[in-house]
């Protein structure tokens, strides 16, 4: 019969956090202690093959030798984040795996694992202790047994001895007598293992070296008359208590079969692949039971598919229990085959569909060719370009395409898709204009909850459906080596295609069905976020044009500027040095010059950040400033434009992000048209590059301080309702009111440091941020936005209000309902919450700005006559439009009057527009 097991899972804990390099997740949660721990224990398992067992851990709470001792394990560091966030995990994983987990507040894992050790003895069973703890060697009789599991050495009582030197029974005197420093246990001065072990086999105990101690000759004897109450307290210390109050009878510690939808669960999250595989193959060559198939960490086949449908037994899931669920993955080679599937098509109101190219770049996409998925039963892939050597005759894609252009393009026939856009602009480059967006799983997670995970397609269908997808760097290999999905043999790419078709209809079902309990969410999805994917795919292709021989003037300008602040900051350094190089300058400002304020990082250089240097007042870092600020401009604009626009039209196409941003803002990439400064004289340089064609111009419509108005919309504050009602210079208003004095008496001073509060607050800034941007005292600033929320207590009441209520359910909401989650909202960290706090009260009014400039979006376009006008740039409250000289007039009446309408508010929205040849003359 086996042995009882009993496994210290805190040794297991920190000897794997230890043993093993950092793994995370591609959430950044940490696992090689989860992962080392694991492999521990089920190799021990393995081997042993247990009926009864448990897994026993330290809590964090004190226990009695903590009261007895003020030093007791004083000298061990404080757990690391990277190690206690794995601890959850850990104990769930254990009871997942059906093993009995135990721990018992104010006792340590030692006496829990001594008092179950001896009551098995007691009973007749033979023991096994995994530890490395040499405190738990008291515990060794002929019945009881240690083991280190990392290094498979078992030590029964002979083994004591020759290790020790000592018998099991006499250890806690060793320990005694020779201390223990990482516990607190201090010893006796003097006397080490060896002497220990002397005085323990020449009077047996240490009852019998004290009752001898006047016989003991030398430092060791005095040091023992010396330090008789540690003695005494050491002994305590190291004393395994064997006697606990468990209630827990040798029955409760019987293995149990393992929880598989918990598991799932937890190796999906984790990303555990081939334990997450092994749950779908419970039937292993060895013929072991299913409890110790799961045990088992050997990875599962490679999918494959063929020119065949493939059998179930090579679908996705051959389990219930996978939230995917199962389904017969086809591949489309022949003609017949083709036939077939094109009739299923033609028949069906709705279904999934993926592209498979060259590259992320839809400009530069190919499309190698395209998965369909009717329901959650069948996907097909259909090759098209796969061109590796040996590759199987494929179908003709312009043909396909031809046969599939109509379906594409009806809006009556629903298509459902992963980052639909994408999809569209692949097929637009083929002259197929992708319509009947009906349901995008992306958004639809970023609409459900935008902080709960990314939103790629195997971060979403780990959240919902606990599925690891196949990534492409499985299939594809990953660096300089890694293939294009063209040179994939089709019976790999077959698989990995057809279930994303499959994974997304099933995300279509599961997020839908969410979705339909909050009925603001599911109108968020489909009568914004939609329409918006469509709007923002056409202003892609639109792209705008861009001077490119103003582009180059100004990069020599830039040139020439940069060239001057390298030679001024070096003369004012007295040496010639590289101003690129951060560690250059940390050498110059804080060894060479001496400056206050260097810090240096765990690089061992100093910091030379911009936080850093904007607190140094001397005239070379101002100067460095300005030189990374223009360096940088130089090469992502006047330099990385030329790069990015078209060869033969000149125009930059920029990528928009739906699914990016907590609060539902778009982003934009390559370029990013974002970070263009605006109020800068570099800034409006940068944007007098973006022009019209010739009997063009450009307009561009802006509403006028949007944040502000939802304030006072969402807070009803008085003071500020009636200054937008009545069309004042509202930052006047605001410094008149808090200085008491009267609006044509305010300064362009006292109206700046008004507009500095008022904007701080929306922009969730720091009290210490406001001192620094009002430039008074901290006892002046403190003061200055008393006075700010007496006469504002509208503002201050909505602060307040919405601190709470993120406090309480975890999110806020936009105008339209849109939930923004404050993850962090109850940190314990005070900084971590007060950031979070200020967040959330921005989080409603940049949410509401997001959304009512993606409602104009969507109305501007369908007003627009595409002959006339069309939407290029949506950048912050902004729309840049492109428009026919002739029509400019009445299109920015038309455009003025549908933005200011899409939402009624408590106050007006005001829309201004401008037109030029180029962006800036519009702005």
């Amino acid at each position: 019969m086996p042995p009882f097991v009993l496994v210290d899972g805190s040794y297991f804990l920190f000897r794997a956090y230890h043993a093993l390099p950092p793994l995370t997740t591609s959430t950044g949660l940490h696992t090689n202690a989860i992962r080392g721990a694991i492999s521990a224990i089920q190799k021990l398992m393995r081997r042993i093959q247990p009926t009864h067992m448990a897994v026993i851990f330290d809590t964090s709470e004190p226990t009695f030798r903590h009261e007895l001792s003020p030093i007791y394990k004083g000298d061990r560091p404080s757990m690391p984040e990277e190690l206690a966030q794995q601890i959850p995990y850990l104990h769930q994983l254990i009871q997942a795996l059906g093993i009995p987990l135990h721990t018992l507040p104010g006792a340590e894992a030692d006496d829990v694992i001594g008092t179950l050790a001896k009551h098995a003895e007691k009973a007749g069973h033979q023991v096994l202790i995994s530890t490395g703890d040499k405190d738990m060697a008291q515990l060794v009789t002929d019945k009881v047994t240690l083991e280190d599991s990392f290094k498979d050495k078992p030590m029964n009582v002979d083994g004591v001895f020759e290790k020790f030197g000592v018998w099991p029974h006499q250890i806690i005197d060793y320990l005694t007598l020779m201390g223990d420093a990482s516990d607190g246990i201090r010893g006796v001065p003097g006397v080490g293992a060896k002497t220990a072990a002397k005085l323990l086999t020449e009077y047996d105990s240490l009852q019998g070296i004290l009752a001898n101690v006047d016989s003991i000759k030398g430092k060791v004897g005095q040091s023992l008359k010396d330090n008789l109450e540690n003695i005494k307290l050491d002994h305590q210390l190291a004393s395994i208590v064997c006697d606990l109050e468990l209630n827990l009878s040798y029955d409760d510690l019987k293995l149990a079969q393992p929880n598989v939808n918990e598991l799932r669960r937890l190796y999906t999250e984790l990303e555990f692949r081939n334990q997450l595989q092994s749950l779908d193959h419970p039937n292993n060559p060895n013929g072991k039971n299913y409890q110790q198939s799961l045990q088992s960490t050997a990875a599962s086949p490679a999918p494959t598919a063929s020119g065949q449908a493939i059998s179930n037994d090579q679908a996705s899931s051959s389990s219930s229990d996978d939230q995917l669920g199962q389904a017969t993955y086809h591949t489309v080679l022949t003609q017949p085959q083709w036939d077939e599937f094109f009739a299923r098509l033609s028949g069906s109101k709705r279904f999934a569909i993926d592209t498979e190219t060259t590259s992320l770049d839809y400009r530069v996409a190919q499309l190698v060719g395209f998965s369909i998925a009717f329901d959650a039963h069948d996907a097909y892939y259909i090759p098209l370009a796969h061109d590796y050597d040996n590759a199987p005759q494929q179908l003709n894609r312009e043909d396909v395409l031809a046969q599939i252009k109509t379906i594409l393009e009806d809006p009556q026939v629903e298509k459902i898709g992963h980052h639909l856009k994408y999809d569209a602009h692949i097929f637009a480059n083929h002259g197929i204009e992708l319509q009947g967006w009906y349901f995008d799983s992306m958004l639809a997670s970023y609409v459900l909850n935008a902080a709960a995970t990314r939103h790629g397609m195997d971060d979403v269908a780990r959240l919902y459906l606990s599925h690891l997808t196949t990534t492409f760097e499985q299939i594809a290999g990953k660096g300089v080596k890694q293939k294009t999905f063209n040179q994939i043999e089709i019976e790999v790419a077959a698989h990995y295609a057809a279930e994303d078709a499959h994974v997304t209809y099933r995300l279509y079902e599961v997020l839908d069905e969410k979705l339909s309990k909050h009925p603001e969410l599911k109108h968020i999805l489909h009568n914004i976020e939609m329409p918006v994917a469509s709007v923002l795919t056409q202003m892609e292709e639109n792209g705008v044009q861009l001077d490119l021989s103003f582009l180059d003037q100004l990069s020599v300008d830039f040139n020439l500027r940069i060239t001057e602040l390298e030679q001024n900051i070096q003369e004012i350094a007295g040496q010639s040095f590289n101003v690129s190089s951060p560690k250059q300058v940390g050498e110059v400002l804080f060894d060479k010059l001496g400056l206050k304020g260097g810090k240096k990082t765990a690089t061992g250089q100093y910091s030379t950040s911009e936080s850093v240097l904007e607190k140094i007042d001397h005239p070379i870092t101002e100067l460095i400033l300005d030189y990374r600020g223009l360096t940088k401009l130089k090469s992502t604009y006047t330099d990385g434009l030329q790069k990015q626009a078209n060869d033969v039209t000149h125009r930059v196409h920029t990528s928009y992000h739906q699914a990016l941003t907590a609060t539902g803002r778009l982003s934009s990439t390559d370029p990013n048209l974002q970070n263009i400064p605006i109020r800068t004289e570099i800034g409006r340089q940068i944007r007098k590059a973006f022009v019209a064609p010739q009997g063009r111009i450009l307009l561009a419509a802006d509403y006028s301080q949007i944040e502000l108005r939802l304030m006072a919309h969402f807070s009803q504050d008085e003071a500020l309702l009636d200054a937008f009602k009545n069309g004042q210079d509202v930052h006047r208003r605001t410094a008149a009111e808090v200085l008491n004095i009267e609006l044509e008496d305010v300064t362009s001073d006292q109206r700046r440091q008004a507009k500095a509060v008022n904007f701080g607050l929306l922009y969730g800034m720091s009290e210490f941020g406001l001192i620094r941007q009002l430039g008074f005292t901290r006892e002046e600033s403190q003061n200055y936005i008393k006075q700010y929320f007496h006469r504002y207590p509208g503002i201050y009441e909505y602060m307040q209000r919405t601190r709470q209520v993120a406090s309480e359910q975890g999110f806020v909401e936009t105008i339209l309902g849109r939930r923004l989650y404050t993850p962090e909202i109850d940190a314990r960290n005070m900084m971590v919450r007060k950031a979070a706090e200020r967040a959330a009260i921005n989080a409603p009014l940049q949410g509401s700005a997001a959304e009512i400039i993606k409602l104009a979006m969507i109305q501007v376009n369908q007003i627009l006559d595409p002959k006339q006008a069309k939407l290029l740039l949506q950048v912050h409250d902004e729309l840049v439009l492109e428009v026919d000289e002739a029509a400019a007039n009445e299109v920015s009446q038309t455009i003025q009057q549908v933005m200011q309408d899409v939402v009624q508010l408590s106050v007006p929205l005001t829309v201004e527009v401008g037109r030029g040849i180029n962006w800036d003359e519009a702005h």
